[in-house]
């Protein structure tokens, strides 16, 4: 790789993100070759007002023409193989493939799905019960949140949970569970078979002001 080739360029799309272009490359080897310098360059240390700072990268890599054939494309997929490698666990260096476009594409059905599930009514709540083995009653329950997605059938908490913390909708889908439980928990306490209630909450919920007032 002739990585002083006049032709080479760096530009700052926004914010922490930079693009670069190699426009010369033997192989798709080049770019990782490239990709390993800059990452070895990054973790070099340097001094910002007398304290020692590292920085990481995360690298996303489109090759024409496999991987487009116009700019547009290409830093479409570029970007989407840098969001994989965010994924990845961040400081590493990922490639575009066709299946993280399928990938990306399921995300924001999900997320998209996520936004309209509330209104939808398509949550619901399971509780998982504990018993008191002496007396055979239940004493407390756990409640657990189910999507039915009209579509897909059941998605899996494992699944929806993630995303919406990270997308920030487990704010309003967390008040919907606490007053849903709270509601339940109190409608078997009227027909006298009153349980301790547990509702899991998110870090993201405990970092949101409103928490204790949504209690």
């Amino acid at each position: 790789v002739d990585s002083s080739d006049a032709e080479s360029g760096l530009a700052r799309l926004g914010g922490d993100e930079f693009t670069v272009l190699l426009p010369n490359m033997k192989g798709s080897d080049d770019a990782l070759v490239i990709a390993q310098r800059i990452r070895e360059l990054m973790r070099q240390p340097f001094n910002l007002d007398g304290r020692e700072l590292v920085l990481t990268v995360s690298i996303g890599v489109a090759v024409f023409p496999g991987d487009g054939n116009d700019a547009e494309t290409l830093l479409k997929h570029a970007d989407t193989a840098l969001y994989h490698a965010k994924n990845k666990g961040r400081d590493n260096c990922q490639f575009y493939s066709e299946s993280l476009t399928q990938q990306a594409l399921h995300r924001l059905n999900m997320t998209n799905g996520l936004r309209l599930a509330l209104e939808r009514d398509e949550f619901f709540l399971a509780y998982q019960p504990q018993y008191d083995v002496a007396s055979g009653r239940i004493h407390s329950v756990e409640a657990l949140i189910r999507w039915r997605h009209p579509e897909q059938g059941l998605v899996s908490p494992a699944t929806f949970i993630p995303l919406a913390e990270e997308t920030g909708l487990i704010v309003p889908i967390g008040a919907w569970v606490l007053r849903t439980a709270c509601r339940d928990a109190a409608a078997w306490n009227r027909a006298g078979m009153p349980v301790r209630m547990a509702v899991n909450l998110s870090a993201v919920q405990f970092r949101n002001q409103d928490l204790l007032h949504t209690i």
